[in-house]
């Protein structure tokens, strides 16, 4: 089961990548879906979009209200997010508990997309004062991160 957390769809963009790496896989939207019963799925994979280094509200409480059962699953973690280097780790450290980083077997940040069509007018502006005017696009969502991803929860 593929669950994930999007706001502008970069990260509904990347859990649909993983899913066709995958092969077999459910992906549920948490924005939208109800949360189906977790004992059926032996592997879980959470990604979410981070906004001011925070994930999204969504998976925030799912996570918190699941965490025990997470933690008896293959679990893999990713985020959709600009940051590079130690920052963007540290962003992916921060988004999760810190049970749950441990726990996970893939731990991944995917890169960032961004459709100017669909961000508002204020995100726009925060992100050209974050990252600097020009980069309003993102850089994309990264296919060797993804497939190092993918490796890693089959291999595992």
């Amino acid at each position: 089961m593929i669950m994930y957390a999007s706001k502008y769809g970069c990260t509904e963009k990347a859990a649909m990548l993983l899913k066709s790496r995958l092969g077999e896989a459910e992906v549920m939207n948490l924005k939208y879906a109800e949360v189906p019963a977790l004992a059926s799925y032996d592997t879980v994979i959470l990604g979410s979009s981070i906004y001011f280094g925070k994930i999204r509200k969504e998976m925030a409480l799912f996570t918190s209200k699941y965490q025990q059962e997470l933690l008896n699953k293959r679990l893999g973690l990713f985020v959709c997010a600009g940051m590079t280097g130690e920052k963007a780790e540290e962003e992916l450290k921060q988004a999760y508990s810190e049970v749950l980083y441990n726990k996970a077997l893939a731990k991944e940040i995917l890169g960032d997309e961004i459709d100017p069509e669909k961000i508002s007018t204020l995100d726009r502006w925060i992100l050209r004062m974050v990252k600097g005017k020009g980069h309003e696009a993102g850089a994309g969502l990264s296919v060797d991160k993804l497939d190092k991803f993918v490796l890693t929860m089959s291999r595992s």
